[in-house]
């Protein structure tokens, strides 16, 4: 029959929606009262989502022993004091061991399936100082669901800063982890420096439209002193937290105007001179930008690789980083496909290589002023 009319169709949009990842997202590994859930309780080794204190409480159940529960702590921080949110939980046994977290560690797996987000902060208060435990933190930030990538927050317990020190320089960390030291207090309550670190990211987080480009240094926490393990009270004198900071550790410090989280540095340094990664803000701006490309373009495997994909993927992501750059969170970026990396025999077994270029600002460790006395302001002050 013959078409006598008008007819429209519709061409897929040539420039792909960047699925944008989640930062500052904690999941939490701990111990949890879960007979005093005051709803539905949660299962012991499955993660649960919560977007508020009342929701951690009706899964989770509460208590006022976060030696005994540790989720308790971390809920309380992140919600009632950061009022940040979501935290994803994994609850474990009340008598789990640092053996038992070790192993829950790999549940992280299972939050993209059941949530459809992938958490960029692990952390277990109370159990991460176990040497075991970290490593296995920092092994799995580096390679969540095999693809993603976060950073794993692990206390140091020591009574002194020189102490902490030599713990960190006996131990094996790279730049995926961030390390705390020591415990923050807030009146009667008592906090593990992870969990402090952890609101102060996720803060720093929320201020900036969710985009990890800002340090956590120098940002306001909310505690009132510091103590280990015990209790007992650390007061920590600026040039002490100097020592602990060049040491590759995260601490607090009561300077000026109260207290602020204190130091930039991931693990890996000083031992590492790769400032992408022993900066916690650059290191995280990688992160981010690698769980983003992967997210937006998955949707791009098995489609004929032919060179409207290649245009696509490339124009797409660089309409979302020249975003970035403008909106000041990065100082430049661009995504190219490099001849060299792409060998005829590669691109005949359907592999592209896609080169990013990307820099991200670096926080301002140090500012320096120099003074100088200049006698040309005599002369032009006094004489006419």
């Amino acid at each position: 029959m013959a078409d006598h009319g008008i007819n429209v169709s519709r061409a897929d949009t040539a420039v792909a929606t960047p699925n944008t990842a989640t930062c500052g997202i904690p999941f939490v590994i701990g111990t949890a009262p879960l007979s005093k859930a005051t709803g539905t309780a949660a299962t012991a080794g499955l993660p649960v989502l919560c977007t508020s204190y009342d929701e951690a409480k009706e899964q989770l159940g509460y208590d006022d022993d976060w030696a005994k529960y540790t989720v308790c702590e971390v809920m309380y921080y992140h919600f009632k004091l950061c009022a940040c949110q979501p935290v994803i939980f994994l609850p474990v046994g009340e008598t789990a061991e640092a053996s038992d977290v070790s192993a829950a560690v790999e549940q992280i797996e299972l939050c993209l399936t059941m949530f459809g987000i992938v958490p960029d902060l692990i952390m277990a208060p109370g159990f991460s100082q176990d040497a075991t435990v970290a490593a296995v933190m920092d092994a799995k930030a580096g390679s969540i669901n095999g693809m993603f990538t976060g950073k794993a927050l692990v206390d140091i317990s020591a009574k002194t800063y020189t102490a902490a020190v030599q713990a960190k320089n006996s131990g094996t960390y790279t730049e995926k982890t961030i390390l705390c030291w020591p415990n923050g207090t807030l009146g009667d309550l008592r906090f593990h420096g992870s969990t402090i670190e952890a609101g102060c990211l996720a803060e720093t987080d929320t201020g900036n439209e969710g985009i990890p480009y800002e340090s956590p240094s120098n940002k306001t926490v909310h505690i009132d002193g510091l103590c280990d393990d015990d209790g007992n009270t650390i007061n920590l004198t600026y040039n002490q937290a100097l020592v602990v900071d060049a040491a590759g550790i995260c601490t607090a410090l009561n300077f000026m105007g109260g207290w602020t989280a204190w130091g930039n540095h991931t693990a890996c340094y000083p031992k590492s001179t790769d400032v992408k990664d022993y900066f916690i803000p650059l290191s995280r701006m990688f992160d981010y930008v690698t769980n983003t490309l992967i997210k937006t373009f998955w949707s791009k495997l098995d489609k004929p690789m032919n060179r409207r994909l290649i245009d696509t993927i490339l124009d797409s992501a660089n309409i979302w980083l020249n975003g970035l750059v403008g909106a000041g969170y990065l100082l430049g970026a661009r995504v190219e496909m490099l001849e060299n990396e792409n060998p005829l025999t590669s691109l005949m077994a359907g592999k592209i290589k896609l080169h990013v270029y990307m820099t991200p600002p670096s926080p301002a460790q140090e500012i320096d002023f120099v003074l100088e006395y200049d006698a040309d302001y005599v002369t032009s002050a006094l004489q006419s």
